[in-house]
C-alpha cells in the first residue's frame, strides 16, 4: 500500500510510481477541486487506468475530476482488477494533459460562471430561430428547463462540470440564457412547500368533519 498527501507528492509523481512499476490495483483520492469536494477511485491494469468512479461519475470523466484535485490525500492498494470492465481507452499522459487543458478553459471561462452551483435558464428575449447545436448542446438545453445545477447536470450526463460549463459560456455568448439568483427559487419552492402543507391540512380537516 501507498499512501500520501498531495501537497507533498505531485499527481506526476504518483501517476508515474503506478505507471513504471506497471502496478495493478486502485488509487483512492480525497480532496479539493475547483468545483468542490471529490472522492473516488482509479483503477489501474498493470500500470494502465482501466476504470474510475466517483460518487457522481464514472469513467474518463471520473478520471478528469479525480486529477482535478487540489489538495487532498491518495492511498493505492494493489489487487486483482480482472473483474473491473475497462471504460477509459486513453493512456495517462494523455490523460493528464486533458486536465490540464480543461483547467486552463475554467479559468477562462469562471468569470462569468459564478460556480458549479449555479443555475441557468432560457433567457426570455427572443431567441434567433435557427440554431445548430450537438447532440450534448442539445441535452444541457433540455436540462436548462429544469432547475438543475452545472454540477448537477454533469453527473445527469456524466461529463465533466468544466465541458458542461463550456456549454453554458457558450449560451451566455449567444444571449441565450441568464443565471437564475438561488434565493428566488428557494423562496418559490418554500412557498409551495407550504401551500402544499396548508392544503393537505386543509383536505384532512374537511375529511374529519365527514365522519
Amino acid at each position: 500500500m501507498i499512501e500520501g498527501n498531495l501537497t507533498d507528492f505531485s499527481f506526476n509523481d504518483v501517476l508515474n510510481m503506478i505507471s513504471l512499476g506497471e502496478k495493478t490495483g486502485e488509487l483512492s483520492i480525497t480532496g479539493n477541486t475547483p468545483f468542490g469536494k471529490v472522492s473516488g477511485k482509479i483503477y489501474f491494469e498493470r500500470g494502465k487506468i482501466k476504470d474510475a468512479e466517483t460518487e457522481e461519475s464514472k469513467g474518463e470523466s471520473a478520471v478528469i475530476n479525480l486529477l482535478s484535485v487540489k489538495e487532498g490525500t491518495f492511498k493505492f492498494t494493489a489487487f486483482d482488477t480482472a473483474t473491473i470492465k475497462k471504460s477509459v481507452k486513453k493512456s495517462i499522459q494523455d490523460l493528464m494533459l486533458l486536465t490540464a487543458s480543461k483547467l486552463d478553459e475554467w479559468n477562462k471561462i469562471k468569470e462569468k460562471i459564478s460556480s458549479a452551483d449555479a443555475v441557468f435558464a432560457l433567457s426570455d428575449e427572443d431567441i434567433p430561430e435557427v440554431l445548430h447545436f450537438s447532440p450534448l448542446e442539445w441535452k444541457v438545453i433540455n436540462l436548462l428547463g429544469k432547475g438543475y445545477s452545472i454540477k448537477e447536470m454533469s453527473v445527469k450526463l456524466n461529463t465533466t462540470v468544466i465541458d458542461v460549463s463550456k456549454l453554458i459560456y457558450k449560451f451566455i455568448s449567444l444571449k441565450i440564457v441568464k443565471e437564475v439568483d438561488q434565493k428566488k427559487i428557494e423562496q418559490k419552492n418554500m412557498t409551495e412547500k407550504k401551500t402544499t402543507q396548508r392544503g393537505s391540512i386543509f383536505r384532512r380537516h374537511r375529511n374529519s368533519e365527514k365522519s
